[in-house]
């Protein structure tokens, strides 16, 4: 599937933040993309520009038969999984075999029925939680042949659905690429069952507009990445092809104070005693080396800060008016 030639591509959790960043990014690049989700995009983004032509199916990732028909149906030649639930500490404690059979049988399923309907690829998406969230580490960056060490149930399911997806890949004869996601904010996040938080950035716009001070718990710096670039990336591994496991971040540290000042936004205060933004990341841990992605698909990293915060607003400005007209 290396090339630049346009390929039918299905999209798992297709509906979701960073699969509406995918399916942009896969559309500019001239692909057709069908996006497979529980419910489909909000009627906000559905008629955004950057998502014309994409087609939508219903489909739940951990039903392997129905997920394999949805790819036979489409033609598809190449599957991008992304379907995941991101659990808060309460959803972790009070729903985790979902949290399991969605992250780790969804990707399971989602490998079987790629291999199931012909395809010859698939990109699979880990995260920056399989390197654990506490230290002690090892280098400056976290690398890819570095130690794994998940100490939250959302990384113990993607280490398992890596270590899974790698083995049965193999076996069906299924070039597999593992990207490891950093923290992200931007366009298309937006709140719900899966995603109970929003990024401290999302959550800033919010606090914002209903003109409420926003209080970080800590500075959360890391290497935050723009969604519009992880799309990129993504849409970028999957053309290079060949498998392997990346990280996919940043390449920068930033902090949503940062971003805030770009943005135009009031600046954050920092107290964890009342802080109303949901801390993100951990403090001091290092940012993902992304040399590795760079050599095998040429991505460049995220792109300036102040371009990035320029046109997220863009992007907010052209959304909100329809989530203000919806019933």
């Amino acid at each position: 599937m290396a090339g630049s030639s346009p390929m039918r591509v299905a999209v798992t959790g297709g509906a979701g933040f960073i699969g509406l960043a995918a399916a942009e990014a896969l559309l500019a690049a001239g692909h057709d993309v069908l996006a497979l989700d529980l419910a489909p995009p909000p009627e906000a983004f559905a008629g955004h520009p950057g998502l014309a032509g994409l087609v939508f199916a219903r489909c739940d990732v951990t039903d392997q038969e129905a997920l394999t028909g949805a790819l036979r149906g489409f033609g598809a030649q190449a599957l991008v999984h992304l379907a995941a639930m991101t659990p808060d500490g309460e959803t972790a404690r009070r729903a985790a075999p979902r949290v399991v059979a969605v992250n780790v049988g969804g990707t399971v399923a989602a490998v079987e029925a790629a291999a199931a309907a012909g395809l010859g690829q698939m990109l699979a998406m880990s995260s920056v939680a399989v390197y654990g969230g506490t230290g002690p580490w090892a280098g400056e960056t976290l690398r890819e042949d570095g130690p794994l060490a998940p100490d939250s149930l959302y990384g113990v399911t993607k280490q398992a659905a890596e270590a899974l997806a790698l083995h049965l890949a193999a076996a069906r004869g299924l070039a597999l690429t593992v990207l490891r996601l950093g923290p992200v904010f931007g366009p298309w996040e937006r709140p719900g069952a899966l995603r109970p938080d929003l990024s401290p950035h999302g959550r800033l716009l919010q606090l914002a507009a209903a003109c409420t001070p926003a209080v970080l718990p800590h500075a959360m710096a890391g290497d935050w990445l723009y969604s519009r670039d992880a799309g990129a990336g993504i849409a970028a591994a999957l053309v290079a092809g060949g498998g392997g496991v990346f990280n996919l971040g940043a390449g920068r540290l930033s902090t949503p104070a940062d971003w805030a000042a770009a943005a135009g936004l009031p600046a954050p205060g920092t107290d964890p005693a009342r802080a109303n933004v949901t801390a993100r990341v951990t403090p001091g841990r290092p940012m993902l080396d992304t040399a590795a992605l760079a050599r095998h698909c040429g991505y460049p990293g995220a792109r300036p800060l102040a371009e990035a915060a320029a046109d997220h607003m863009e992007w907010c400005a052209a959304t909100a008016p329809r989530e203000r007209t919806r019933p």
